[in-house]
């Protein structure tokens, strides 16, 4: 009978198939490689457990913004006092939850906050509070969809200033664009190509003179001749129910020529402005690209179009028009009443989103994860170490 033998008893060597094959460094190539992408989005996470259990106190929407939006919140925990755009804002579902996504309107297209509107009786009313986590918009998942949304709705942001601060903006200014303080106190920014409105007093004003009081065009000019004052009669008269003049009378002095005009004339039973006579003040609009307003000396330097209304300036007894240097305007800013500043608002992809409620407490598992990934990691790496060493002795 013949018994089996071991081939270890006969001094043979185990053949290579039977060893134990280690597995393909390949796999601890993919499995670090994973594991490093996981890590790198967990520490978002990781960065906001680690905060303090107190938020980090901001004040108001508009300081901060006055002060320049600080590089340093994304994942941290504040609290932040502003004014929610209800009338812009989203809803949307997720789950079994309802988030409503506001823009603060201190903060432009720069300052988002995400409140849960699940349980809330009233989802169109909003605290002017919002303690949260702060996130950068560009590195949230929903970050697409929050520009779509807040893009297509054509905001709007208007406020008004005044000739001081936007020449003090023009003094101060670096390159095209321009940073400007409202009436509100509120610092706006405005790129190059954004327009900007200039509501300016004209130094002359417009004679109306009825046509029912004044019998012919000739009546209407010997009248206003007879005041003593530059005047000219535009070439068109369009208006049916008076003659239209522009005269160079002092503010002083325009109530006594008003009434001089008017001496004799029967009054109607009634407002008709075919009767009578008037001195109206004389304004123009100027809408105009941020980068084309500067200062000259102690005046504004406008570039307007060449039909655009410029006023007139006295040549003798009559007025003529105020002519362009090289296609430019220049204004008093004493005449200027008012700048209005009209925005469009965009998302600012390196602005931020306030997730309202996240407390670092709640990412409490993100610290567990990470350990036990950032193990298996390391296990993987001195794995494929130790085959490098192998392959290399």
């Amino acid at each position: 009978m013949n018994e089996p033998t071991d081939p270890m008893m006969d001094g043979e060597e185990p053949t290579p198939s039977a060893r134990r094959r280690r597995r393909s460094p390949l796999i601890d190539l993919a499995v670090t490689a994973l594991g490093v992408w996981l890590l790198a989005s967990m520490f978002g996470d990781l960065r906001f457990w680690m905060q303090g259990s107190e938020p980090r106190p901001l004040g108001d929407a508009a300081e901060v913004m006055a002060k320049g939006l600080p590089d340093d919140l994304d994942e941290s925990y504040v609290v932040l006092r502003g004014t929610p755009d209800i009338q812009h804002a989203a809803r949307l579902k997720i789950d079994e939850r309802v988030v409503s996504y506001v823009r603060l309107i201190e903060g432009g297209g720069a300052l988002f906050a995400a409140v849960d509107r699940t349980e809330e009786r009233d989802p169109n009313k909003f605290e002017g509070v919002f303690q949260g986590r702060m996130r950068r918009i560009s590195k949230i998942r929903m970050s697409p969809w929050i520009q779509a949304f807040f893009n297509a709705e054509a905001i709007t942001q208007r406020s008004e200033a005044s000739s001081a601060a936007l020449m003090k903006a023009l003094g101060e200014r670096s390159g095209d664009g321009l940073r400007i303080t409202d009436e509100a106190g509120q610092t706006l920014l405005f790129g190059g190509d954004d327009r900007i409105g200039l509501a300016v007093t004209l130094d002359h004003v417009q004679v109306q003179l009825g046509r029912s009081s004044f019998a012919s065009l000739t009546a209407a000019k010997q009248a206003i001749t007879a005041l003593g004052v530059p005047f000219v009669a535009p070439a068109e008269q369009t208006s049916g129910a008076f003659y239209k003049f522009y005269a160079q009378i002092p503010e002083a002095d325009r109530a006594a020529a008003e009434a001089r005009l008017g001496e004799g004339l029967p009054a109607p039973e009634r407002a008709d402005a075919s009767y009578g006579a008037a001195i109206l003040p004389s304004g123009v609009n100027y809408y105009v690209p941020v980068k084309d307003v500067r200062v000259d000396g102690d005046r504004l330097s406008v570039a307007v179009d060449a039909k655009a209304v410029t006023g007139y300036v006295v040549d003798g007894d009559t007025l003529k028009p105020r002519p362009l240097a090289d296609g430019r305007l220049t204004i008093d800013p004493a005449s200027v009443r008012t700048v209005h500043l009209d925005r469009k608002i965009t998302v600012d992809p390196d602005g931020y989103l306030i997730a309202v409620g996240e407390t670092p407490s709640s990412q409490w598992l993100a610290p567990v994860m990470f350990a036990t990934i950032l193990a298996v990691v390391g296990w993987n790496l001195a794995s494929l170490v130790w085959w490098w060493r192998r392959r290399r002795s």
